[in-house]
């Protein structure tokens, strides 16, 4: 091989590997804690080909690897700045203070097609503002399965997610797939964490993806309810105890009620504990039922086409529109308000909560 020959040859290596190394995810925060908390980023290294004949590999997918740092040590309660792959890299977060300090944050979910409202309602919650964390209900791509899929939401989330921490929830287009488990730092699909005076809890409701049997679902959903009530029974003294999981155990879409029998029995833990209120997605809308003094609201309005809400519950149902949304929650001290926001800035519903009785 000459000298210019070898030369075009390194070149061309070069411009694949820095081709190959690319960032497509991130950054994000996630399992943030008073005093820790870990930064991710996704990169794609390189690219599959598919096809069904070796001349026409006309179907890609990236091939992804996620980069994690933690840190640790850190001060509860303080906003942190971070680069995480230089320029392109920066972001910040906050931990969670103690006590009675006053913080927001937002919920959303179901942002797993038509990217281009998912990209509007990304842009809607940044313009509101820069909330302690956010809260996804899960469904957060069509088919966690599918690598290709994974990119496209990092992209869109990206400006919301480089200044928060991200806290999401396991849906069923998730599929229970690794690479959720992988890109989110996440070693159960259910988890609890506290922020200043309230108890957060994440719940997975994906039983059909989750278990490969009818007994090995039962087993995994009792061992579930039981860990609930075990971590619910440890956060009495909380003023707010908000409780996230993808499927609802009320909904006014007609074709969905009745589906998932086995989600009904959160609700008598939800009402032993005096919840504040219970976040779901899955129905593309937005909802607000009262039960036994339990706030429970869909919120599903990410991007996924809007399903109607064409069969309300009598005595339960307290607002339905089928709009995309986003809700956000405000605390401060023994007060909490959350709303509902269409697009456009406009309140679709507003919800006043007093600290529960047992915090009391």
């Amino acid at each position: 091989m000459t000298r210019r020959s070898l030369g075009v040859a390194l070149l061309a290596c070069g411009f694949i590997a820095q081709a190959a190394d690319k960032v497509v995810g991130g950054p994000y925060t996630v399992n943030v804690g008073p005093r820790s908390a870990t930064v991710a980023w996704v990169v794609q290294t390189s690219e599959a080909r598919l096809g069904t004949d070796p001349g026409e590999l006309s179907r890609t997918a990236p091939v992804l690897r996620v980069q994690k740092v933690s840190f640790t040590g850190l001060e509860a309660g303080t906003t942190h700045h971070y680069d995480s792959f230089g320029e392109g890299g920066k972001g910040y977060f906050k931990t969670p203070p103690a006590g009675a300090v006053p913080f927001q944050f937002l919920v959303y979910g179901d942002t797993r097609s038509r990217h281009d409202v998912h990209a509007r309602v990304i842009r809607a919650m940044v313009k509101a503002g820069e909330p302690d964390f956010v809260i996804h209900t899960g469904d957060l791509v069509a088919d966690g399965s599918d690598t290709a899929q994974w990119p496209v939401f990092f992209s869109i989330e990206r400006e919301l997610l480089r200044k928060t921490a991200f806290f999401p929830c396991l849906g069923n287009h998730e599929r229970n797939n690794p690479q959720y488990y992988e890109f989110f730092d996440v070693q159960l699909p259910y988890y609890s964490f506290d922020w200043a005076n309230a108890h957060i809890v994440v719940l997975n409701t994906d039983l059909g993806n989750v278990a490969g049997s009818l007994v090995s679902r039962d087993a995994y959903w009792k061992e579930e309810l039981r860990w609930l009530d075990e971590d619910l029974a440890k956060s009495r003294k909380a003023d707010f105890v908000f409780v996230v999981f993808h499927h609802p155990p009320f909904t006014a879409v007609r074709r969905r009620q009745g589906e998932d029998k086995e989600v009904s029995q959160v609700v008598p833990v939800m009402e032993k504990f005096k919840i504040s209120a219970v976040f779901s997605g899955h129905d593309h809308n937005y909802q607000h039922h009262l039960k036994g003094g339990v706030r429970y609201i869909v919120t599903g309005g990410g991007g996924a086409p809007l399903y109607p809400v064409d069969a309300p519950l009598a005595g339960i149902t307290q607002k339905v529109e089928s709009t995309e949304h986003y809700v956000g929650i405000q605390v401060n001290g023994k007060t909490a308000k959350v709303q509902a926001f269409a697009l456009d800035g406009r309140v679709i519903d507003t919800i006043d909560l007093a600290a529960r009785a047992e915090a009391r």
